[in-house]
């Protein structure tokens, strides 16, 4: 029964994770991340091979962004178009297997930190980690952040077993692999902030006495040449990056702006990213930039599930503080907050001392974006709520009606702090489209078949972001679809800012409707655009 139990426990939630993902608006597809990888996937991946594009500027390095993609999202993606999966199936298939890793990962972690058989804080504790506010935050628009979330308990495991074995090669190895597979290559703040866990577990370890100063030394010298190892395809990537692109975090969102929102009750709640906080315009009428930012924000029952939940998981460390890893998962939950509110609110030491460092100290410039240390939080909390669930069922064996009013309860406090999911809302509206309209493909397949060679083709005029009238895909289409160079204006420069001040200053002659006769051509020519 217990055998059975243990198997139930981790499948019982894989299949949630995959049917909530597919509940998401069926038959749309959401461009979260890069809408390449849901309308060219492959020619992505051949894209992302390299360290420069000619596309949407007259040309840029651009390893430092897009370098994460060659693995694991865009063969995935592409795996799945060359088989014939339906494009919306895709992308709701990668979604599921997120959040099925996330909860498989949490339920063998708790399985080192709490033992077996499996029971309510395995079940708990998995259920909180794969479906908590982060995960919303980040589902709908740029789902490869998650695969830090995915990525951090399988982590934490293999730092527990390593630091037993630390003569042995299979859990550095294996922690090296999970590691390089976060999407580092794509935004490094969100790899740099996953390790913080693994090196406050390896202390814990240490200071309780579970190993000693030789093991710990031991693991790390395994540990660390496998990491960097298996992490050198994009730390090049990343390292070319910053050698010869554009530094651009200067013309993106400043720290001020990051960290105006992330007060320490939101980062409990596991929210605090500064775009769900923000109302747009495109339409004429000012909403949501993130479409379940009115949820998390105003709507009141949704408000006090994702204080309550927080809440009741660190409460419930009075009871359960002589567990053996609970101290770990409160410290967890400590640092993670920390983080994120290191530059919350404006005035205080650590706010100035952040931006000292941000002004001061290029290399830490990636950090400012705290609050994708969420996952800490939200893996301490759901630890601790798992061993508090099971505390809480043991004490109430005798009372069957009281054990269904718990889990009937549990059930409906996670449902309601992600109640966009639970809705089948989760994935943004905005950014969602049936298909790509043939006008865009035939002129994409035109420019294949006509544009000479070493022309490009120039939009004009350009857009900050990329919202068409049949649906909204954030990057600019037209580069997904053709194999000939396009360039367009986008809201943040990449270029070279003498080649992107041409290109900007000629696509604001057509936006702004004073370019004079004759004016157009000669700029075009120079920036070699055969096609307009």
């Amino acid at each position: 029964m217990a055998r059975r139990r243990d198997s139930l426990i981790p499948g019982g939630l894989a299949a949630l994770a995959f049917l909530l993902a597919l509940l998401q608006r069926p038959g749309w597809i959401v461009a979260e991340t890069k809408v390449d990888l849901h309308v060219a996937p492959q020619s992505f991946l051949h894209d992302v091979l390299s360290a420069w594009t000619p596309q949407e500027s007259l040309g840029h390095v651009f390893a430092g962004q897009y370098g994460g993609y060659l693995w694991p999202m865009a063969p995935f993606f592409a795996l799945g178009n060359a088989i014939g999966v339906p494009e919306w199936v895709v992308g709701r298939l990668w979604i599921g297997l997120l959040l099925a890793l996330s909860a498989w990962g949490m339920v063998r972690l708790l399985d080192a930190f709490a033992g077996r058989p499996r029971g309510a804080a395995h079940l708990v504790g998995g259920a909180l980690y794969m479906l908590n506010p982060y995960v919303v935050t980040y589902l709908g628009r740029t789902s490869i952040t998650l695969l830090a979330s995915a990525a951090l308990p399988w982590l934490l495991l293999c730092v527990h077993r390593g630091l037993r074995d630390p003569r042995g090669l299979w859990w550095p190895a294996a922690f090296a692999l999970i590691l390089t597979s976060t999407g580092g290559g794509v935004n490094v703040a969100v790899t740099a902030w996953l390790l913080l866990g693994p090196l406050l577990l390896a202390l814990y370890e240490l200071g309780w006495g579970a190993i000693g100063v030789r093991a710990l030394g031991s693991f790390a010298v395994r540990l660390v040449p496998l990491a960097l190892l298996a992490s050198l395809w994009w730390v090049a990537a990343v390292a070319v990056h910053a050698r010869y692109g554009l530094d651009f975090l200067p013309y993106t969102e400043q720290p001020g702006t990051i960290w105006s929102t992330s007060s320490v009750p939101e980062a409990l709640r596991m929210l605090g990213f500064w775009t769900s906080y923000i109302g747009v315009g495109y339409t004429g009428t000012l909403r949501a930039f993130q479409a379940d930012a009115g949820v998390y924000l105003g709507f009141v029952p949704v408000v006090l599930a994702t204080l309550f939940v927080p809440a009741l998981c660190l409460g419930s460390f009075a009871w359960t503080r002589r567990a053996r890893y609970a101290p770990f998962l409160l410290a967890m939950v400590l640092l993670g907050v920390l983080v994120m509110v290191v530059g919350f609110p404006n005035g205080t030491p650590l706010r100035r001392g952040a931006t000292f460092a941000y002004n001061h100290v290029q290399a830490v410039r990636f950090l400012r974006t705290t609050y994708k240390a969420g996952p800490l939080v939200a893996l301490g909390i759901a630890g601790l709520g798992g061993l508090g669930a099971a505390l809480a069922w043991q004490r109430l064996r005798a009372l069957p009606l009281a054990r269904a009013g718990f889990a009937l309860g549990c059930a409906g406090l996670v449902a309601l702090t992600v109640w966009p999911l639970a809705r089948g809302v989760g994935l943004d509206r905005q950014l969602a489209f049936k298909k790509v309209p043939a006008p865009w493909r035939q002129a994409a397949a035109g420019l294949d078949r006509t544009l000479p060679r070493g022309d490009r083709a120039m939009v004009l005029p350009g857009q900050l972001f990329a919202y068409y009238r049949w649906g909204g895909t954030y990057d600019p289409i037209l580069p997904a679809l053709t194999d000939k160079p396009v360039a367009e204006r986008f809201i943040v420069p990449f270029a070279d800012l003498r080649s992107t001040d041409l290109q900007w200053s000629t696509d604001a002659l057509v936006s702004q409707q004073r370019a004079l006769p004759g004016q157009l051509r000669p700029l075009l020519d120079l920036m070699g655009v055969g096609a307009v």
